[in-house]
């Protein structure tokens, strides 16, 4: 809450047009011009339970107070289309994929090993197997997971024994320190907006 606190002054007092704050609607002091909510296709409102329960920040009726919203992800949940028009019939709704920008860097044909600390690594590993990424092991770690290094060099080990290529989220990939990112690669990831 501080640091948005004190981001907004910034941006006020150097006269910036525009302001955007990631994960900041449940700040209710924040006047907002626009609103934007986002789901995942895969998870849509989950069980309907706020965090850490279920996948949601809020109770879903606040959707009415909400300008657009962004369903990301391979799946098309109609359902959650649905509920959205039905709480909220003014809703701007968007479609985005997820599409890999550093795909040649990577050798498909070798077998790889992820590793993850984000909020959703099922569609960060229904990314990798659409591109025909050969996926053999895979470890999820809590979302803003800080990895150690003996996390890391576990992993590393289990790669190495298994002759397997280590990738991970680019988010991720840069939550390491120097040391620990040798051997590993990222893939580079843009939301591509279906109907912008």
């Amino acid at each position: 809450t501080n640091n948005r606190d004190n981001g907004l002054k910034i941006a006020q007092n150097q006269k910036y047009d525009l302001a955007i704050i990631d994960d900041g609607l449940q700040e209710k002091s924040i006047n907002y011009d626009i609103s934007i909510a986002c789901f995942n296709t895969s998870k849509g409102i989950g069980n309907g339970f706020l965090l850490p329960s279920g996948p949601l920040r809020e109770n879903i009726s606040e959707i009415k107070k909400y300008d657009a919203a962004f369903l990301n992800g391979e799946k098309k949940n109609r359902k959650l289309l649905f509920l959205l028009n039905k709480k909220n019939k003014n809703l701007k709704i968007f479609e985005a994929k997820y599409m890999p920008l550093n795909i040649k860097k990577f050798n498909r044909n070798k077998k790889f090993l992820i590793f993850s600390g984000i909020g959703n690594p099922e569609e960060f590993l229904t990314t990798l197997k659409k591109f025909k990424f050969k996926i053999i092991e895979k470890y999820f770690f809590p979302d803003h997971h800080k990895f150690t290094t003996s996390e890391i060099k576990k992993i590393k080990k289990i790669a190495k024994n298994k002759k397997l290529e280590i990738v991970k989220t680019e988010k991720d990939y840069f939550r390491l320190d120097k040391k620990n990112k040798k051997n590993i690669k990222f893939l580079k990831i843009k939301l591509n907006i279906i109907n912008s």
